[in-house]
């Protein structure tokens, strides 16, 4: 598998950035990290779709590595549980 480039700051702009950032996402996507790339791509056209100009602040994406963290170390409960729980 071809690895993308990785650019410093003031890298490609326009077509050649576009098409960096699919290969990156073409290789994260067929790796062990898709399922987080696709809640982060998610969550960030959420945010888009809902003009929110608000940037991710960095308690954000603290918060973001530690449940990606615990979901790999099997931290969590199916959406069946849940709903048990919650009593839905």
């Amino acid at each position: 598998m071809e690895q993308p480039q990785s650019k410093a700051p003031g890298g490609p702009t326009g077509e050649e950035a576009i098409k960096e950032l699919q290969a990156k996402v073409k290789a994260v996507a067929q790796g062990p990290d898709a399922e987080l790339l696709r809640q982060l791509v998610d969550l960030l056209y959420d945010r888009y779709l809902e003009h929110d100009t608000e940037p991710l602040t960095e308690e954000d994406w603290i918060a973001i590595r530690e449940g990606q963290e615990a979901i790999n170390r099997g931290e969590f409960i199916s959406w069946e549980e849940l709903e048990k729980e919650l009593d839905l």
